[in-house]
């Protein structure tokens, strides 16, 4: 049987006639039949779909305001420009509001600066003392450290002399008994053995005298007067500013809870920055309401919710403008076809009997059914250039170019046969019908790439054959 594909074609067939009866062999009598040479050619696979026109983008417009609707004149299927006034409100409640905002602003602040003027005399006194007191602190602490340092010298040069004193005495206390044990071993040996004892007694007598003259001459572990003096000054100028800085964190008490009655003043400074605030939030209402609704895109007007004279809330959805400057065609593909699609392919748009130009832009994840009740993969293709010809929800038929091989071999589709060993043709060779079997690459409406089994320039059988004719003689008409 044929084999049949959907695409196009671009590239060249030679398709050979001959004038019946111009070739003759005598005596015999040969099939004539249709032939095509196999030649090169460029083809671009594409599958045709159906679908229809939809806006790319859409935005939902709600009112940014609470007000009566003043003029609004659209209906659906309108379309609007880029910048359009949609919408216009009646202002009046907003202007009447700003005025009141203001006029309680203009007193908030009035009555802050009042009270300001009365609360900074004690301000001024609290930093004042505030300052003075952190250089009595620092006054305090350093007078604090003096103190310690000097009980600290006059203790660690105690600790010294008491633990020399010590140690002087227990080194006394060892000479004293080696020259008792000298003195006794001289008593008892001859006079020359007793004369070296004696010697050595002597020396430690000397020694013992070096020791005591040491511990005289070591000083009194209590602190000297001087000392005593430096120290009682230091503790009573330490007392002394203990006693002022207190008179003065008093002082600092008491202006600042005269300060803090200002805590009145910090409210009203509050609700003056509120006053204020309310005059900003009622100058953007009323700017707002100025400005109505403005068109943000191209497009269509579609899903009304308002009318002229109607009072709408804030935050009511009041229509939605579906973008004419960003469209797609939507297209179904068979689940045969879903494996060819992919996002980036190039197409062709055909609608209302003008073509565009478009790319698949997306593929979407969920089958739907058609009239038939088969599954069908939606397919999203974006127009490059769309103009005012394009119309919303109309019909187009569009081709996705799927596939493309340059100069391919190729050979018409009316030659190609497929079976369940592949894909075949049958052939003109030396006047003689063959069969052969081919590996076929991607084909287009009218031909088909051959991968394997023909050279350019080999002569492919186009009339309907079959394997009965393989093998008997033939000639191209």
């Amino acid at each position: 049987m044929k084999k049949k594909q959907v695409a196009k074609i671009v590239g060249i067939i030679v398709i050979v006639g001959c004038v019946a009866g111009t070739t003759a062999f005598a005596g015999t009598s040969k099939m004539k039949v249709a032939v095509a040479a196999v030649g090169q050619g460029d083809v671009v696979r594409t599958i045709a779909v159906e679908g229809h026109i939809e806006t790319e983008e859409e935005k939902a417009y709600y009112a940014k305001v609470t007000a009566p609707v003043s003029t609004f004149d659209l209906k659906a299927g309108d379309v609007v420009q880029k910048g359009d006034t949609l919408v216009t409100y009646d202002t009046q409640e907003y202007d009447r509001s700003l005025e009141q905002a203001q006029l309680q602003a203009k007193a908030a602040k009035a009555g802050y600066a009042g009270s300001a003027a009365q609360s900074k005399e004690m301000t001024q006194a609290y930093e004042e003392a505030q300052a003075q007191e952190s250089m009595y602190q620092q006054a305090y602490e350093a007078a604090l450290a003096n103190v310690n340092d000097l009980q600290y010298n006059i203790e660690t040069v105690a600790d010294a002399v008491d633990d020399k004193r010590d140690k002087i005495n227990r080194d006394i206390a060892q000479v004293e008994i080696e020259i008792a044990q000298k003195n006794a071993q001289a008593a008892d040996y001859d006079d020359e053995d007793r004369l070296d004892y004696l010697e050595e007694a002597a020396q430690l007598q000397v020694k013992l005298a070096s020791l005591k003259k040491k511990l005289l001459e070591l000083p009194d572990s209590g602190a000297k007067p001087i000392e005593d003096r430096y120290f009682s000054e230091a503790q009573y100028y330490l007392n002394e500013l203990a006693t002022q800085r207190a008179q003065l964190q008093q002082e600092m008490q008491t202006t600042k809870h005269a300060a803090m009655n200002g805590s009145q003043l910090a409210q009203l400074a509050a609700n003056a920055e509120l006053a204020n605030t309310a005059v900003t939030w009622n100058e953007e209402d009323a700017e707002k309401a100025a400005e109505g609704v403005t068109a943000d895109v191209t497009g269509v007007v579609s899903e009304i919710n308002v009318e002229e004279g109607a009072y709408v809330a804030e935050g009511t959805r009041l229509f939605t403008i579906k973008d004419m400057e960003h469209v797609m065609a939507v297209v179904e593909v068979t689940s045969y076809e879903m494996g060819q699609v992919e996002v980036g392919q190039k197409a062709s748009i055909e609608a209302a009997g003008n073509t565009y130009e478009g790319t698949v832009s997306r593929i979407r994840k969920e089958t739907v059914l058609d009239s038939q009740n088969k599954a069908k993969l939606q397919v999203e293709i974006h127009i490059e250039n769309p103009d005012d010809k394009i119309y919303l929800g109309t019909d187009v038929d569009a081709a996705i170019e799927t596939g493309e091989s340059d100069s391919a071999i190729v050979i018409p589709n009316d030659a190609l046969y497929t079976d369940d060993e592949g894909d075949y043709c049958y052939l003109l060779s030396n006047d003689v019908i063959e069969k052969r079997y081919l590996t076929c690459g991607i084909a287009s409406a009218d031909t088909t790439e051959v991968l394997e089994g023909l050279s350019q320039g080999e002569w492919v059988i186009t009339d309907a054959m079959t394997d009965a004719n393989v093998g008997k003689g033939a000639q191209a008409k």
